[in-house]
């Protein structure tokens, strides 16, 4: 089961709302990789590109992502990967229907 964060999903959205006023950036981060633990000590990192684009690197392959509509959340998908984020926490769903939790890694710092 998926925790909910009610700080870090206002978190995330406030990031995806700022990228929205970013414009001119090309392939630049628009924010700072987001690394994760997934089950299985696997690591995972999406790195979002603009409110429409990220790029995902999961089990050594990097995948471009376009963002799709989701009742709850934010998700973004090609056609061989899907990646849900609330909160802390993400689901990456492969195209054979296996899913694969993950959760937010604690930046150091401010």
């Amino acid at each position: 089961m998926i925790r909910h964060s009610h700080n870090a999903t206002i978190f995330f959205l406030a990031l995806l709302t700022l990228t929205a006023c970013q414009s001119g950036m090309g392939r630049s981060p628009v924010v700072t990789p987001q690394k994760m633990n997934c089950t299985g000590n696997i690591p995972a990192q999406i790195i979002l590109y603009s409110p429409e684009e990220a790029v995902l690197t999961f089990e050594g392959k990097s995948y471009e992502l376009r963002r799709v509509q989701t009742a709850s959340g934010v998700k973004f998908e090609n056609s061989d990967i899907s990646y849900w984020n609330k909160g802390i926490d993400a689901l990456i769903t492969r195209d054979d229907d296996s899913m694969t939790t993950c959760t937010y890694i604690p930046k150091q710092g401010l």
